[in-house]
């Protein structure tokens, strides 16, 4: 499977893109190759600890993982673990669905870019809100491991926010225009 890697305070060995390689193969075995629009892997340092961000563009979604830890490989294995975790069960769930009338693919693809402003935003995100239901909006979510969305409900016409409350139920704002 074709993918990008990104470094950030991090010099990737051979050895280390050979695991790197090894490791993510598996996610070939859950999704074809053919579904996939473009992988991107972005690993960083600080301190002593590394993060590995697994993020992939499949038709109507994106899945998205992220691990922490002091030791590379184990990092690399939590990544590419719960990477397949999260695949599979996406697969499972548009699978399900699709059998009971709603349709496979999502209408989701936000083209996101980061951009700092000023000292009290550190952090920008665009996106094109498109229209979906709830449940494809709850589906995406997960996929993005985030704990809100902002989507254009299809029933209402209108812009929700999709968020995980505190004591684990969800909540949905519903925004008038």
């Amino acid at each position: 499977m074709d993918y990008n890697i990104y470094s950030k305070d991090v010099t990737i060995t051979d050895s280390m893109k050979d695991y790197i390689d090894k490791r993510f193969s598996k996610v070939s075995k859950v999704v074809n190759e053919e579904k996939v629009i473009s992988m991107d892997l972005r690993l960083s340092k600080v301190r002593a600890f590394y993060n590995v961000e697994a993020t992939a563009h499949l038709p109507g979604v994106v899945v998205r993982v992220e691990e922490k830890g002091s030791d590379f490989y184990t990092v690399v294995d939590a990544a590419s673990d719960a990477f397949e975790r999260r695949l599979k069960r996406f697969k499972e769930r548009t699978r399900f669905k699709h059998k009971n009338g709603i349709k496979e693919n999502l209408e989701l693809v936000p083209s996101q870019f980061e951009e700092e402003q000023s000292i009290t935003v550190t952090r920008r995100k665009r996106f094109t809100i498109k229209p979906m239901t709830e449940e494809e909006a709850l589906l995406q979510m997960e996929m993005l491991g985030h704990t809100f969305f902002v989507f254009r409900n299809i029933d209402t016409d209108e812009v929700n926010v999709l968020y995980t409350r505190k004591i684990g139920s969800l909540g949905i704002i519903e925004m008038n225009e």
